[in-house]
């Protein structure tokens, strides 16, 4: 009975908690993909979950989201002679949900 009441007055909705979980995952630099993948396994409704998409996507820029990721982590540019250090970038833009392509055309052209 509370619980039908919080819904009836708004206090309780499925859309804010999913647009907020999507919007906490994609500031910490992941994929709209594998947020909503996440939001998932934590029991959000799907529907919720792609209308928040839908409002997300206009302004997502993958390749500005994978620059700013790496100008966090390394402040001023790291060189990438060493074979290591590349691949270690890489993999943790691609632990972030971000695919290959834009992964290569952000590392090159940093």
């Amino acid at each position: 009975m509370v619980i039908k009441q919080l819904q009836t007055d708004n206090y309780l909705s499925e859309q804010r908690y999913a647009e907020a979980f999507l919007r906490s995952r994609m500031k910490r630099g992941e994929a709209p993909w594998l947020a909503a993948q996440k939001a998932r396994q934590k029991g959000a409704e799907s529907a919720a979950i792609q209308a928040a998409l839908a409002e997300f996507d206009e302004d997502y820029d993958d390749e500005q989201v994978c620059r700013e990721l790496l100008e966090q982590r390394d402040p001023g540019g790291l060189r990438f002679e060493d074979e290591r250090v590349w691949q270690r970038q890489a993999r943790f833009l691609r632990n972030k949900g971000h695919n290959s392509a834009t992964i290569l055309r952000v590392l090159k052209q940093r």
